[in-house]
């Protein structure tokens, strides 16, 4: 496995994981983050963050 897919499947992975819990460096952490939250809202965010996992995690089974 190329070292790109490992490192797609471990962001798609901490991507999905930081969907369901809640890690700081997510949701307040960031400047950038809260700016997101602010215009976004907090469901849709984490909708966000769930469909980037999903997409990371594919292109790291198709690289494979």
């Amino acid at each position: 496995m190329p070292w790109y897919a490992i490192l797609l499947f471990v962001l798609g992975v901490l991507y999905l994981v930081a969907a369901f819990i809640e890690i700081p460096f997510f949701y307040e952490g960031n400047p950038k983050t809260r700016f997101m939250i602010q215009k976004m809202g907090k469901k849709n965010y984490k909708i966000l963050l769930i469909v980037f996992g999903i997409v990371f995690i594919a292109l790291a089974l198709y690289f494979r």
